[in-house]
């Protein structure tokens, strides 16, 4: 059915219908670093989960650079190492907010060392937000 929706959308003329960014599981939204640069849509009181890889040992960490607070508020953030493999192995870094008023945000975050600043920003990572209410 989805070949018939896309062929039916390419021969009118009109784009696909975009890919389901995310994934919806125990009632929150997991993004990672695979819906970088993506916009996705959340209810108001919804949990989002941003899970990206980190290896703290290199003195890099993932931070928030810029979110608007009074649309979606930090629960948590905490480093989880991986269950295998060497030491100084990448784990994950979730942070996980929940949206708090209807509006749009980008959530921002950056991986650097933070006593070097801004300049020591080796990647960032970027999402659009729709908060509906």
């Amino acid at each position: 059915m989805a070949t018939l929706l896309t062929a039916g959308c390419a021969a009118k003329g009109e784009p696909p219908p975009p890919a389901p960014t995310g994934l919806r599981e125990h009632g929150q939204l997991l993004l990672t670093r695979a819906d970088h640069n993506q916009t996705v849509e959340l209810q108001m009181g919804e949990r989002l989960v941003v899970r990206l890889p980190e290896n703290p040992s290199t003195g890099y960490t993932w931070a928030i650079d810029e979110t608007d607070h009074r649309l979606m508020t930090l629960d948590s953030t905490d480093y989880t190492a991986p269950t295998e493999g060497s030491i100084g192995a990448r784990g994950q870094r979730p942070f996980t907010f929940t949206a708090r008023q209807p509006g749009e945000v980008a959530l921002k975050l950056k991986y650097w060392r933070f006593w070097e600043g801004d300049a020591s920003v080796t990647e960032r990572y970027v999402v659009n937000l729709r908060i509906l209410p």
